[in-house]
């Protein structure tokens, strides 16, 4: 038997934990900007495989609007207008797993969109990174019973 618990995933930025303001369901999510692997047909029926070396994308970090790290990232957002130089790693470790992930030159990519109502809600904070570098586990960390 394996087991995962979100609890025992780590993520960081900047010195922030970013998981003090983590909402509730899927909060982490990653998009690449281009598959590893593209295919052009070829006149004769076959194909050609492409490799693509861009290992860019996104990184949603979906925040509880009442939270402390969403008024941080506000911060550093506008720090960052203003200078224009504010990248760093995310790095996540996921403590069940033994996986670690680094998130190279991330940066705050656009604004969540504002919203307000009767109850407290989310916001999507969406990051762009330049690299994703992982470190898989040896598969054994997370395994429960004999």
């Amino acid at each position: 038997m394996r087991q995962y618990a979100i609890e025992k995933v780590e993520i960081s930025w900047l010195s922030l934990n970013l998981k003090e303001g983590l909402a509730q369901g899927t909060m982490i999510q990653e998009a690449k900007a281009a598959p590893r692997y593209t295919t052009k047909s070829t006149g004769t029926g076959g194909i050609v495989r492409v490799r693509n070396p861009d290992r860019s994308g996104r990184l949603t970090i979906t925040v509880d609007q009442e939270s402390k790290l969403h008024q941080q990232l506000w911060a550093i957002m506008l720090a960052d207008d203003a200078s224009g130089a504010i990248a760093a790693p995310i790095v996540m470790s996921d403590l069940t797993s033994g996986e670690v992930f680094t998130y190279t030159n991330a940066f705050i990519a656009d604004e969540p969109d504002e919203q307000r109502g009767s109850e407290s809600t989310t916001f999507a904070w969406v990051f762009a990174y330049e690299a994703k570098i992982k470190i898989p586990s040896s598969g054994d960390v997370n395994v429960v019973g004999a």
